[in-house]
Order: C-alpha cells, then structure tokens, then sequence
C-alpha cells in the first residue's frame, strides 16, 4: 500500500477519498492474487487478504458517504474473497510455526491441498475481475449515498469524516473491556479484528493530524496488534494441531499485549 500522503489529502472530497483508497487496495489485491495463483509463497495469501481487510475498513470508515446497498454488496464480495483465502493463510501459518519434525511433512501435505482448492474457488469466485470491478462501478455512478445526509458529509469534508470514523473505531475496540486478561480466544480476536479496522483508518487520515501524539498512538497500536497476533497463532495452533502451547509463553504475550493496551488508551486519540 503506498504511502497515504501521496493519495489522500484533506481538499478531496470523501467521495474521492473513498474511491482512490478502493481502487489502491483492488490493485493491491490483484498484484497478490497473481501470486496465489503461481507461487506458494506464504506472503501471497497474507498480503491479498490485508488488501481486502483494508478495503474493508474504508468502507466501514466511509459509510456515511455510500450508498447502503452498494457498500453491503462490496463488503460481500471482498468478505468472500478474504474467508477463502483465510483457509491456506491458516494452513501456511500452521506449517511455519511447526516445531515438530514429525508432522511437517503432514502439514506441508495439509497445506498443497488446501492451496489447490482455494485456487479453484478463487477461479470460481471471479477473483482476478475483483479490482477491475470495483474500479468500473466506482468511476460511475449509483454507489454515492443520496439525499440530504450525503451531501452533507460530502460537503463537510475529509477531515471531519476522518475524525468520525476514527473515534467510532476506537469505541468499537474499547467496548471489548479494558483488561485483555479476562478475554477467551474468540472474543480476543474480534477485538483484534476491531484492531486492525482502527489502524488502517489511523494511517488514511494520520496525515491530517501530525505530531508525536500520532506517532505514539501508532506505535502502542502496532505493538499491540504483534502480541495479539502472536495469541492468535497460538490459539490456532492449540485447537487445530493440539500442540501443547506452554503457559509460560502464552502469559508473556498477554502481558505485553495488555501493557500495550494500556499505553495505547492513556494516549488518547491524536485527532482529538
């Protein structure tokens, strides 16, 4: 993804800022996918899934400026695309993150096949007509909410949109709780999911509010998204392989996770 200052600046309207952050993530999207489907490079899965998450979070971040059945139906479509390829990212995560010699071998087997049946649903799917699509339908006309409430978000700006959709993100992660201690796993990952969501709409509109608060919150963000994503692998381990996951490993990333959640909501939002 390039550098948002080079694409998105507060002058445009939200509609273009919208349609040029689609359309990067649709080309980001079918650079990766051409990798899926020639090379069994890990990164691949991972880095077209991002693309889609990415999307995703624009227009989550954008609503008030698309039309609901439109954004619905792209939500749809992208949520598709990133459940499918979500089975080989766990596969290939899986087999990285194996320690035993002994089931390589099995995973690595487990891994080719799931590779072949989510390159034939990718096929099925349309997957390769995915960014072209998105591009046509946003270079037209239909997926721009009407009426009054639209126009009106579309006249106030990027910046004030940016400053919505930034503290409905943080509401949506501090809704989970504050104490990252007393989460299972499921509930853990949806406030990673929320996570991630924040973070992507942090680095469209940072631009706008530079300084060191924004650099702090970022970096608590990031340090936090690590721990959690380091959880995540290891709960995904523990209910796929049943490997044993030592308590001793798995309370030293819970511990840094919470110090980073901690750090991150004493920061404070740096577009306040």
């Amino acid at each position: 993804m390039a550098d948002t200052d080079a694409f998105l600046k507060p002058t445009m309207t939200p509609e273009n800022g919208f349609r040029r952050i689609a359309c990067q993530c649709g080309d980001t999207f079918a650079t990766q996918l051409s990798q899926v489907m020639t090379d069994d490079n890990p990164e691949g899965p991972h880095k077209a899934r991002v693309a889609l998450r990415r999307f995703r979070s624009a227009l989550t971040g954008f609503s008030p400026v698309i039309d609901p059945d439109a954004r619905r139906e792209m939500a749809g479509e992208a949520r598709g695309l990133f459940r499918c390829l979500g089975r080989l990212r766990d596969a290939d995560v899986l087999l990285a993150g194996c320690l035993d010699p002994e089931a390589v071998a099995g995973l690595a087997a487990d891994a080719d096949r799931i590779r072949g049946e989510v390159r034939a649903e990718l096929v099925a799917l349309k997957a390769d007509g995915f960014a072209a699509g998105l591009r046509a339908r946003l270079n037209g006309t239909g997926w721009q909410r009407g009426g009054r409430r639209g126009k009106q978000w579309n006249r106030r700006g990027l910046t004030r949109l940016g400053r919505r959709a930034l503290d409905r993100a943080l509401e949506a992660c501090i809704d989970h709780g504050t104490d990252l201690a007393t989460l299972a796993d499921e509930p853990r990952h949806e406030l990673r999911k929320d996570l991630k969501t924040l973070r992507y709409l942090s680095e469209y509109f940072s631009p706008f509010w530079p300084g060191d608060r924004r650099e702090r919150f970022l970096t608590h963000l990031r340090n936090l998204q690590d721990s959690l994503g380091m959880l995540n692998d290891l709960a995904l381990a523990r209910a796929l392989t049943r490997e044993p996951v030592t308590s001793d490993a798995e309370t030293a990333v819970l511990t840094a996770a919470g110090k980073a959640w901690r750090s991150l909501q004493k920061a404070g939002p740096f577009w306040a």
